[in-house]
């Protein structure tokens, strides 16, 4: 059975976020979608990591942008795995999970970002299983005026009930939302404007439960893989 939920930055509980084997052991567990970050490197290749510094996940400090992809390439993620590229990434999962890449643009910072990603999901052949994601909605608006086919999501850390307009204006289905801002009204208002509700992280049993009985129709996002997939597996209100 597939199990329909993200897999928030492959399977972070276990293994480093944001690296291949992460990656690789989501779709091993069969989830039917992936989320993953990226950022530019010095010389313009989009890498994968969360964070805009590699402070946290590698043996080296310093901005992503302040290095090239050969010298990323040179730490280490949690003393094992290399930094990869987005490029690397999507010929592993592709064909086999739908990808919310999620641009870590923040105004200016990457010139010329979204040019990058609708070029390696050209070049990968990926843009049927592709949606491209971000809190930044300008660089939504950017996306979709250089593309009128790619899937697109907004994310939101609050309750935004201004924001359908903007979505049917960019064309834009899906919804990303922190989970505590989740409403039975709000989620009225995303199902009647026709876009796909995205809470997250849903990580305990509690939550899941909360999912199941009032937004059953929910793509969720979550760090404990095999915890929803049990939960889902147990409870046929989720098959949709």
């Amino acid at each position: 059975m597939k199990i329909r939920g993200i897999a928030h930055r492959g399977y972070p509980v276990k293994y480093p976020e944001n690296t291949l084997v992460a990656y690789q052991a989501a779709y091993e567990l069969d989830f039917t979608h992936l989320e993953l970050e990226f950022h530019l490197s010095k010389d313009g290749i989009p890498v994968l990591m969360h964070d805009y510094t590699i402070d946290k996940m590698t043996n080296g400090k310093g901005f992503i942008r302040d290095y090239t992809l050969e010298e990323l390439k040179q730490f280490r993620v949690k003393g094992a795995e290399q930094i990869p590229t987005l490029e690397e990434a999507l010929n592993l999962l592709k064909w086999k999970m739908d990808i919310l890449i999620e641009l870590k643009q923040a105004g200016d910072l990457y010139p010329g970002l979204e040019e990058k990603v609708l070029e390696i999901v050209r070049r990968t052949d990926t843009l049927e299983h592709s949606r491209i994601i971000s809190f930044d909605h300008f660089s939504l608006i950017r996306t979709r005026q250089l593309n009128p086919d790619i899937r697109l999501g907004a994310l939101c850390t609050g309750s935004l009930p201004y924001v359908f307009p903007f979505l049917k204006e960019i064309d834009c289905d899906f919804l990303g939302i922190h989970f505590r801002f989740v409403t039975p009204r709000y989620a009225e208002m995303i199902a009647e404007n026709g876009v796909i509700s995205g809470p997250w992280p849903i990580e305990t049993i509690q939550e899941m439960e909360i999912i199941a009985a009032q937004y059953p129709t929910a793509l969720i996002t979550t760090n404990h893989l095999e915890r929803w997939a049990d939960f889902y597996r147990n409870h046929s209100e989720l098959h949709l």
